[in-house]
């Protein structure tokens, strides 16, 4: 039995996102699993991306019916594999 404790259960998912992290070009990454707190992007260059920095990410979700989606994320997790985010709810005015 699974001792996972996640509060979203994540889903083997493959798609592209666009990453954009601070002053960079916005590179093109393809998902690993996501969910609906958060995704893991498969890189090669994680170093680049430290843990608790920001960034947005731009993706058709598949989550909701593949509509366009613009998210604030923040790096939580490296594996040599890639970085994990996670969302950033942010409440509108």
């Amino acid at each position: 039995m699974s001792d996972n404790k996640r509060q979203f259960p994540r889903q083997e998912i493959q798609i592209e996102v666009e990453l954009n992290f601070l002053e960079d070009d916005p590179r093109t990454v393809i998902t690993r699993d996501m969910s609906h707190g958060g995704l893991f992007m498969q890189l090669d260059n994680t170093e680049h991306y430290p843990m608790g920095e920001m960034v947005t990410l731009r993706f058709k979700n598949p989550l909701a019916n593949f509509d366009e989606t613009a998210k604030d994320a923040i790096i939580v997790r490296h594996t040599e594999g890639g970085i994990a985010v996670a969302f950033i709810e942010i409440d509108g005015a």
